[in-house]
């Protein structure tokens, strides 16, 4: 009995099972290609449009600077707020970035004192209490705002704040 040969029917179970691991194990290695092909596209993708939000974020800052530099404060105040806007869209991406508080705060106190230099103090007060000054260098910016407004109490309140520093 133990040197019978294989029928047919018994060689054909025991080639089932292998042609189906061979099989599988194909399907298995071209998932696993593509699967891995869909993940580099997806992160060059990212990694691409990323880099532009940013650089269009770096551009709206030198915008901005540029208009001051120019004078032009209402134009200055438009770019500020396309640039919040592109920072919050940065913010959702999961990116933080460590001149959020120069962009947030230093270009909003430069925009009020281009507006406080015209003499529009009112447009320069609601900037202040738009956005509010954090920093020392910051108070003392916008306690001469509040000063030069005849806003002394408010001065005052900044000052201090900035010598608690």
């Amino acid at each position: 009995m133990e040197n019978q040969p294989l029928r047919d029917e018994d060689a054909n179970l025991h080639s089932k099972p292998k042609k189906f691991r061979s099989t599988s194990w194909k399907v298995f290695l071209i998932v696993s290609i593509v699967a891995f092909g869909a993940v580099l596209v997806y992160s060059e993708r990212e990694k691409r449009d990323n880099r532009e939000i940013q650089e269009r974020y770096h551009g709206q800052i030198q915008t901005i600077e540029a208009r001051l530099r120019e004078g032009n404060c209402t134009e200055a105040s438009r770019e500020y707020a396309a640039a919040k806007k592109t920072r919050e869209e940065i913010a959702q991406r999961g990116f933080y970035y460590s001149f959020d508080s120069h962009a947030k705060q230093a270009h909003a106190i430069e925009i009020a004192e281009c507006y406080a230099k015209r003499r529009q103090y009112k447009t320069a007060l609601s900037i202040l209490e738009r956005e509010p000054v954090n920093d020392p260098d910051g108070l003392l910016r916008a306690s001469v705002i509040y000063e030069n407004a005849g806003e002394k109490r408010k001065a005052r309140e900044a000052r201090a704040k900035a010598e608690n520093y």
